[in-house]
């Protein structure tokens, strides 16, 4: 592909310049005839290496979650302002600090002008833009609703990130005192109690088993080869668990074992629930049909039970049943989501339904999680506190039978 720089006349009279990446000059006179421009002049750019060198360089450039909530809402408003995707894509390019991003964005607006739709130009960059973002932008752009797409995939995203921003912060206490835990016991084990081993071997003590104990963990942090152990043991159990996972069986397995974890499995399970629910609501509610809404919402909520359940209902459906019959033949919809989406089937508002759904299984997770740090955090100063009292008692304990031998 090489990039081509262009000056045409458009039907107005006005003359435009731009450039198009494409394979050959033919194609690009080709396209450019298509959306009824006449080419003045037509050259190939030099640029293009250097083009695809900045593009490389900003591979690194992570886009988050958040990034994009906030393009999908700054994009809505310009549109809903009346302002054309042209115009908005590049208002917003020329405000986007993330140079990958910014890459993306004005790649999008190239491949509009060149006579792509929105969600074909999306579609080209799959990494960045979900199936679900991509085929909701297709439903707004065929149902002549784009703005309201926009805005409605916006408060779902802005809603997933709130969420999981509620999680991340409500662990950061936990997370923070296990790391500070653990450098703070491996400091003392690599650095003071070598110390201690020293004084009582010139004071020839004998050592208990506790003190034993202690000594070997710590000799064993010293030596290089306890390390290399330690990363291939990590890196095996890294890819035998990848291998297990891409497996249906053992992604069947896992996900089960999960969701049957005392308290920890009652709030994932609720947290596939919610995403499934506000997936599929913001897809109905953006006018895809329910079959296919139904089939990318499979994968979403990251639980292969889920998936495999909304397989069935889509046969169901296919075959004539409303979905909330067949949603009744698995354990993993709770009677309470089943009755409120057959409440909403009935009354032609299921899509708004299902954000309720979602909406009650979020403020179930954020108390769930709640009460757990408020048990966690108890609970983990408390092994803290026995963990350094298990090192003291054991570094001064041979010291009481020097002074009974003395």
């Amino acid at each position: 592909m090489a990039l081509y720089n262009y000056r045409v006349r458009n039907n107005q009279g006005v003359i435009e310049s731009g450039s198009l990446e494409a394979e050959s000059e033919d194609a690009v006179l080709s396209k450019l005839k298509n959306m009824g421009f006449l080419v003045i002049e037509l050259t190939k750019s030099s640029k293009a290496g250097k083009k695809n060198l900045s593009i490389n360089l900003n591979f690194f450039s992570k886009i988050k979650n958040k990034d994009i909530a906030i393009f999908t809402r700054q994009f809505s408003t310009l549109i809903l302002s009346g302002l054309s995707l042209i115009e908005s894509l590049t208002v917003l390019g020329e405000q986007e600090p993330n140079k990958r991003f910014l890459e993306i964005i004005l790649d999008v607006r190239k491949n509009i002008e060149s006579g792509l739709s929105l969600s074909e130009s999306l579609a080209k960059h799959e990494d960045v833009f979900s199936r679900l973002y991509i085929s909701m932008v297709s439903a707004g752009e065929m149902g002549g609703t784009l703005d309201k797409t926009l805005d409605s995939l916006a408060t779902f995203l802005e809603k997933e990130n709130e969420m999981k921003m509620k999680i991340r912060n409500k662990s950061a206490y936990p997370k923070f005192v296990l790391v500070f835990a653990f450098v703070i016991v491996i400091a003392i084990i690599i650095f003071i109690v070598p110390t201690f081993k020293g004084i009582y071997a010139e004071l020839g003590a004998e050592l208990p088993s506790m003190t034993k104990i202690l000594i070997f963990i710590g000799d064993l942090f010293k030596k290089w080869y306890f390390y290399l152990i330690l990363i291939v043991l990590v890196v095996g159990g890294r890819n035998l668990y990848r291998k297990v996972i891409k497996t249906p069986k053992g992604r069947y397995r896992y996900d089960n074992l999960r969701i049957s974890l005392p308290k920890i499995g009652d709030i994932l399970k609720k947290i596939s629930l919610s995403r499934f629910s506000r997936n599929l609501g913001t897809l109905t509610s953006a006018g895809v049909p329910i079959l296919k809404a139904l089939d990318i919402t499979k994968g979403i909520s990251d639980n292969i039970i889920i998936d495999n359940a909304i397989e069935k209902i889509r046969i169901g459906i296919r075959e004539g049943e409303n979905i909330a019959i067949p949603m009744a033949r698995f354990d993993i919809f709770p009677p309470m989501m089943i009755q409120m989406v057959s409440v909403g089937e009935r009354s032609g508002s299921l899509d708004n339904m299902l954000n309720k759904i979602a909406d009650f299984y979020d403020d179930e997770v954020s108390n769930s999680i709640d009460i757990i740090i408020t048990i966690i955090e108890p609970m983990l100063l408390l092994l803290v506190g026995v963990i350094v009292g298990f090192i003291v008692i054991s570094m001064y304990l041979p010291m009481f039978n020097v002074y009974k031998a003395m």
